[in-house]
């Protein structure tokens, strides 16, 4: 959490974190107020999940934007979420149309389809130990501000605090909003399983297909997995049932 001795942040960024309780918790953070904070469009965080792609486990409710860009990189493998959390290191797009194409050939291009125009990624961490990433999108281009820096910074301290806190054994407190059942992928964990079952395959391998499945015919994976989830079974993921 800030000290006392941290640079301040704005009356915005203040009142937004002294919105949370006790104990508190991510999900009492709204995040259309940080973004508006930020001056960003949308914001997201995503939490590592061991070996896998990471878990999309905070946005606002009526976020599409933000929501189907992190699908898009859990789809594509590539993009300025998956990048901070393999490095550890902070991602700065300030201006996408000057980005060359190969920093994210098959992310970029639809990013700016979808009408953004920069991105930022920090990564929520302590030390060695990587928690998860902070990703913020915004439809004109430009930098932080110095104070959007400032912000940034009492935010990310604040959200590693409270992903910290969720670790198992932590210290035995649950937040609902970051629960495995509520994750904003769980569709598609289940229907990984329905295919894995379906058509003889280990979870990963399944899974692996599902994504490829939805780059392929340029649908949204989460899409795709509610088919398959209701039995709606996509031409190429029928199988034998």
């Amino acid at each position: 959490m800030p000290s006392p001795r941290d640079p301040p942040t704005s009356p915005l960024m203040t009142a937004l974190l002294d919105t949370l309780g006790s104990p508190p918790g991510l999900g009492l953070l709204p995040a259309d107020r940080c973004a508006q904070a930020l001056g960003l469009t949308c914001v997201t965080i995503s939490a590592r999940a061991g070996g896998h792609a990471p878990e999309l486990i905070w946005h606002s409710p009526g976020d599409r934007l933000g929501t189907a860009l992190e699908d898009l990189q859990y789809t594509l493998g590539e993009g300025p979420t998956l990048d901070c959390l393999r490095h550890g290191r902070a991602i700065y797009g300030p201006d996408l149309d000057r980005l060359p194409e190969t920093r994210w050939p098959a992310f970029l291009p639809e990013a700016l389809e979808a009408g953004v125009r920069a991105l930022f990624a920090f990564p929520l961490a302590i030390g060695a130990v990587r928690l998860g990433a902070f990703t913020g999108y915004r439809t004109r281009p430009g930098p932080l501000t110095l104070q959007q820096q400032l912000d940034t910074g009492a935010f990310t301290d604040t959200a590693t605090f409270l992903l910290l806190a969720l670790l198992p054994g932590a210290d035995g407190r649950r937040d609902p909003t970051t629960d495995l059942a509520t994750l904003h992928r769980a569709e598609i964990h289940q229907a990984s399983g329905m295919l894995a079952v379906r058509l003889h395959l280990p979870l990963d391998q399944a899974l692996l297909l599902l994504r490829s499945h939805a780059y392929t015919t340029g649908r949204p994976v989460l899409d795709l997995a509610r088919d398959i989830i209701d039995h709606r079974n996509p031409p190429g993921l029928t199988g034998t049932t």
